[in-house]
């Protein structure tokens, strides 16, 4: 989900007073007014080779990480009081993200919500912290939030975005500009993130390219943006000619959700607000069912809220808040996915949502480490049988 500005008033003081201290060669905020810009690779300090040279499957991974904050309730998030966190709690809290991706040990990883020089999450560099914590070698960060000073609740300096992190070689990344919203006043839209399609072309060995895809899409857009976001998402990998795989956090349903509002997580502090949840539209989501292969099929996904309750992976309240009935809450509504090449396939028995220890085989408790769970698949290039 996305942060908003919230006091206007003290905002633009802020903001006026900072205007009058600053050189005006340097800018607060990043426009990031490009329409595609390639990124650099960076790479573990010392590369641990892939235990096979030419995969003809890949393990995939695609996780908003929630910028190493767990479950700690932010300003922000389920009503909090917390702006920053202290550099042990991100140390902690990113030890734990790195112990999990250990247990899955995917090839490709996909991450949303990643920061690397950010106040609120004392300046930690959580895409290098990755490469060194795990056994992924190759990082592609996209950044999509920079600015140096927010002027709402205190946040301050902000770099944050998405990564596409591989055990194999990263040939090219690229960062592909989305459309803003346009549903803001001009102080908080200067200061707003920047949504982005991260695309990176792994070689796999063999002679083999595939491309991986990162994606996060608006949360509270109230103009259609999120709609016009996930089209042009659509258009994009439509035009790709390698085998591809696309994850993350599109903040939209599934074509066949049962339930579309009144969620359990609501606080009832958000209702008339700017945090308030839009009305999903899950039907835009179909034509990724229809053209590509996705990790979990409607099918699968079932026709009943009990039945699609095993693929949820969001909610923002989490396991140690209760809900009506004084249970502890659980994962809710489904916004994270995977899709591959309709040439590809997914290992049988592997495409699944690790909502809780036991989940192929991990022991870490996802539900204390972010508001989304992550999304994982056994990817079978050619679509032949693993």
């Amino acid at each position: 989900m996305g942060l908003l500005t919230r006091r206007r008033a003290s905002c633009a003081l802020s903001m006026s007073a900072l205007l009058a201290l600053l050189p005006a060669c340097e800018p607060l905020s990043d426009d990031m007014d490009f329409v595609r810009q390639e990124v650099q690779v960076t790479t573990r300090s010392t590369l641990v080779p892939p235990a096979d040279a030419a995969p003809a499957t890949l393990k995939v991974m695609a996780w908003n990480v929630k910028y190493g904050a767990a479950r700690i309730d932010f300003w922000f998030d389920y009503w909090g009081d917390r702006v920053q966190m202290t550099k042990q709690e991100v140390v902690e809290n990113m030890a734990d993200l790195y112990r999990l991706v250990n247990e899955y040990d995917p090839d490709i990883l996909m991450t949303e919500e990643i920061e690397v020089n950010s106040r609120r999450s004392a300046y930690y560099d959580m895409v290098q912290g990755m490469l060194e914590g795990t056994s992924l070698n190759y990082a592609a960060y996209i950044q999509t939030w920079n600015s140096r000073y927010i002027p709402s609740e205190g946040v301050g300096r902000m770099d944050l975005g998405n990564a596409i992190f591989s055990k194999y070689p990263i040939k090219f990344a690229e960062r592909i500009r989305q459309e803003d919203r346009t549903d803001q006043d001009a102080l908080t839209a200067k200061f707003y993130i920047h949504r982005m399609i991260g695309r990176a072309v792994i070689d796999v060995g063999a002679g083999r390219d595939v491309a991986a895809y990162v994606v996060h899409t608006e949360a509270y857009d109230v103009d259609g943006t999120k709609g016009r976001q996930i089209q042009q998402i659509y258009d994009e990998i439509k035009k790709e000619t390698l085998p591809f795989v696309i994850g993350g956090d599109w903040n939209e349903l599934p074509p066949t959700a049962i339930k579309l509002v009144g969620f359990p997580d609501e606080h009832p502090s958000s209702i008339g607000t700017e945090y308030e949840q839009p009305p999903y539209t899950p039907e835009i989501m179909q034509k990724f069912y229809d053209d590509f292969v996705p990790w979990v099929s409607l099918e699968a996904y079932g026709t009943t809220e009990a039945d699609q309750k095993r693929y949820f992976t969001h909610t923002v309240a989490g396991p140690l808040r209760n809900d009506e009935q004084g249970n502890p809450q659980f994962w809710n509504r489904t916004l994270d996915y995977l899709f591959v090449t309709k040439a590809d396939a997914w290992a049988p028995g592997g495409a699944d949502v690790l909502q809780e220890p036991g989940r192929q085989g991990i022991q870490s408790d996802p539900q204390l480490l972010s508001d989304h769970a992550p999304v994982v698949g056994t990817w079978v290039l050619g679509g032949g049988t693993p």
